[in-house]
């Protein structure tokens, strides 16, 4: 019986939110694999059935390998390089299902620095040289919070080659700064966006970018989405793979238009003007949709922050067992 993960993957690129490795086997194959720190916190956190970290030694093999690093470089710190091995790590596994691109976010403390950002993202590249040789590193896609500097970060990562998506996009003025800077997707939330972005690089004849739609909540969002044709990756999470998997395909009813709302809907004229003024886009994002789309990315960048912190965390605890023990 066909699916509507079968329907979905016929019409459009499908990939998977998560480093499960069983559920990218279940449901896949997929194009791309993506990440954060919440889905790498959320996979790292689980336990077997006798209550220990699953992923304890993956964990300890990471910080030993952050020990090597560390003294090589003066960038980043020990948790640091840890947690950024232990999700490459992560990811290198579920390769067997993954044709497209690793996604990787960059550390979101440093999300206001763009010479901070292109640094991590110049190391995460070498970390998978690191421990996968053979492994294509033009496959690797960084993420970067869509920051006036992270979006600068992005246009000085693609000059050299190096992928980027923008995330945390909430506004089309974020969108429209992430194609400038040349960004290969657009990670954009929720299901009124991605029409509007797609509108506003139609419109500025972008065709580099994809929009790639993230943060939905059921399969009828999805499959509504869809038939706008305005996406072109879904990012799917194991739940929403499971609750399509489980419905049968059906004969879609036409499309309904996504309509954006006001705040999405901007004047081109006055958006050239704005992408090329660092204090007119900055006004823009924080005037977008009367603040919210300003308050939505502080708060994506508050929990992203604090899911860095726990996995720093977690490797601080584990390290002093790692050292107590050689």
């Amino acid at each position: 019986m066909a699916t509507l993960l079968d329907q979905l993957r016929a019409s459009h690129a499908i990939d998977v939110d998560t480093l499960d490795l069983k559920a990218a086997a279940k449901y896949g194959p997929f194009v791309d694999c993506t990440s954060s720190q919440a889905t790498a916190f959320a996979e790292l956190s689980k336990l077997d059935s006798n209550g220990k970290p699953v992923y304890q030694q993956l964990i300890m093999e990471s910080i030993q390998t952050a020990h090597w690093m560390f003294s090589k470089q003066s960038d980043a710190t020990l948790e640091e390089l840890a947690v950024e091995s232990v999700i490459v790590n992560l990811s290198l596994k579920l390769a067997p299902h993954i044709s497209g691109y690793f996604h990787i976010q960059i550390n979101p403390l440093r999300a206001y620095s763009t010479a901070k950002t292109v640094k991590n993202a110049e190391r995460i590249v070498s970390h998978f040289k690191l421990l996968s040789p053979g492994f294509d590193a033009s496959r690797v896609c960084i993420n970067v919070p869509s920051t006036w500097e992270g979006l600068q970060a992005c246009r000085n990562l693609e000059t050299k080659g190096v992928a980027t998506m923008a995330t945390t996009v909430f506004c089309v003025e974020q969108a429209a700064l992430a194609a400038d800077a040349g960004c290969r997707y657009v990670d954009t939330n929720g299901a009124v966006l991605p029409a509007a972005a797609q509108r506003c690089l139609a419109a500025r004849g972008t065709k580099r970018t994809q929009i790639m739609a993230a943060s939905l909540t059921s399969s009828d969002e999805i499959m509504q989405l869809a038939r706008g044709q305005h996406v072109h990756h879904f990012v799917v999470p194991p739940p929403l793979l499971n609750e399509l998997a489980a419905a049968p395909a059906k004969t879609d009813p036409e499309a309904t238009p996504v309509a954006g709302t006001g705040a999405n809907d901007v004047d081109e004229t006055r958006l050239a003007a704005v992408l090329q003024d660092e204090a007119l886009w900055r006004t823009a994002l924080t005037r977008s949709d009367g603040g919210k789309s300003e308050t939505k990315q502080i708060e994506a960048l508050n929990m992203l922050c604090n899911m860095q912190d726990s996995l720093e965390e977690m490797v601080r605890k584990l390290n002093v067992t790692l050292l107590q023990t050689t």
